[in-house]
């Protein structure tokens, strides 16, 4: 009984190493197999991505520019207090006696002893002495009259330059968010010419072998085989150079999304067809003049710019010379031994104060400094608009490269179409040829290597159409 009930504990401890170590590994390969779509990758983007979190700390910096310059349209108030304890002699009530006093005159006086008064000496209090403690309150207001207009163009460069950051974030995300798809279109398209070297390779190896047993048998030279073996070296180098393309695109996927350990297999996406087709057959002139308009983030940050430089020069001509700024400033005090509304008879001394004044400061001359800084600041509103201007003519140059690149791309595409009908039509004829006995099955596999060949290159070409039509997208959407 005992031997059997030993084996049974056995068999169960083996059934639960066994389903722990299944458990295990189903939970290892669920989490190796997690797939990502556009969607993920696109918020992992949004959440993780650095340059969009350096820019919002600089949107929140600005925030904070923003209320400093309200603030300093309004009132500043200072308070300061200070208390003192003293220990001198000051502190201590002072009395005189009188018959020391008295003798003291009469002495000077030298008067005979017997003319001198009999009087009792009294110690009269000629000094009550004052407290050992000492308290100091000031507050003052101080509150801009008049500036020139300094504080109040201040508050709008600095509304201007919050909101160019705020649109700098949305900017910079819809940028990476193109980016992104074209980089997941680039991992589509290099995965199919993966395929496409697989399966030319397969061919290839073959003719190595056809090419070595013709050898032996003396039907082909050494020179041959060589051949055969530096195509099949070719497509080897080809492919490992298409796998290095793959492994840059992931890793730039990984930095853009912030989500690690990413490969093509967990990535989910398919190229949307629809949408490239419908970029290109889009009205050209209107996806330009989107692209130009003053609703685009781009050109509203350029504007924006441009208003900053403006804003930035009123401040700078309001600073010149004999252009005074006005302030006023209120003050309050108290000083006294008794500390106000504790100590009891503190406000019987009357020890307050107050004052009104109006502060008037200008700059009569520094050596031109600030001639000079209107100067520059005019120069910089007028680099604002340069820029704007070139911005728009890059715009314009970028989407007349792409569309060419677009309508190139296009002819390719055709043209391949056509050497791959006529690459399948050959493959046909070779088929029959070595069938009927007059051709050689190195002839079929030739002309399917090139046929492989020719498909590369139609998606290479598509690939490049594909990019093209995502930029204009990016450049022209509404």
């Amino acid at each position: 009984m005992n031997l059997w009930k030993r084996k049974d504990e056995g068999k169960m401890k083996n059934r639960f190493t066994s389903l722990f170590f299944f458990c295990f590994f189903c939970g290892l390969f669920a989490q190796e197999k997690k797939m990502y779509s556009f969607e993920d990758l696109a918020n992992g983007l949004k959440n993780n991505n650095f340059q969009l979190m350096l820019l919002q700390e600089e949107y929140y910096r600005s925030t904070l520019d923003l209320n400093d310059a309200k603030a300093n349209a309004g009132p500043t108030v200072d308070f300061q207090m200070s208390g003192t304890l003293m220990q001198n002699k000051l502190t201590e009530p002072l009395y005189i006696n009188t018959k020391e006093f008295y003798d003291e005159i009469y002495n000077e006086m030298e008067l005979p002893s017997d003319l001198k008064p009999d009087y009792e000496g009294k110690d009269i209090k000629v000094f009550d002495g004052i407290d050992n403690t000492l308290y100091n309150f000031q507050v003052s207001i101080t509150q801009p009259i008049f500036t020139w207009g300094k504080l109040f163009n201040s508050i709008k460069l600095y509304e201007q330059i919050s909101n160019i950051k705020e649109l700098q974030i949305i900017s910079t995300q819809e940028q990476l968010l193109n980016e992104l798809k074209i980089r997941l279109v680039s991992l589509i398209r290099l995965r199919e010419i993966i395929n496409l070297i697989e399966e030319a390779e397969t061919f290839s190896n073959r003719m190595i072998e056809l090419s070595v047993n013709a050898e032996k048998a003396g039907m082909l030279i050494h020179q041959d085989v060589v051949d055969a073996q530096v195509q099949s070296k070719q497509l080897s180098i080809t492919k490992q150079e298409i796998y290095m393309q793959i492994d840059t695109q992931l890793e730039e996927i990984v930095k853009l999304t912030g989500i690690q350990n990413l490969t093509f297999e967990n990535i989910q996406y398919v190229v949307e067809e629809n949408e490239i087709m419908s970029v290109m057959s889009s009205d050209r002139k209107e996806i330009l003049e989107n692209a130009l308009s003053g609703e685009k983030k781009s050109i509203m940050i350029l504007t924006k710019l441009e208003s900053v430089s403006v804003l930035a020069e009123k401040i700078a001509k309001g600073a010149l010379y004999w252009k005074p700024d006005v302030a006023l400033q209120l003050s309050g005090g108290y000083g006294g031994s008794k500390f106000p509304f504790i100590q009891e008879g503190w406000q019987d001394t009357n020890d307050f104060s107050y004052s009104i004044s109006v502060g008037i400061k200008t700059t009569f001359w520094d050596g031109g400094k600030k001639a000079r800084d209107v100067s520059r600041k005019i120069s910089e509103t007028k680099t604002a608009k340069i820029n704007q201007s070139d911005a728009r003519a890059q715009i314009t140059q970028t989407l007349d490269t792409q569309w060419n690149t677009v309508d190139l791309c296009t002819l390719k595409i055709d043209y391949q179409d056509l050497k791959i009908e006529s690459a399948q039509a050959k493959i046909k004829l070779k088929e029959n040829e070595y069938q009927n006995g007059y051709g050689t099955e190195a002839d079929v596999l030739t002309a399917k290597i090139d046929l492989c060949n020719q498909k590369i290159e139609k998606v290479n070409q598509t690939l490049s159409r594909d990019i093209a039509c995502l930029t204009i997208k990016y450049l022209g959407q509404e």
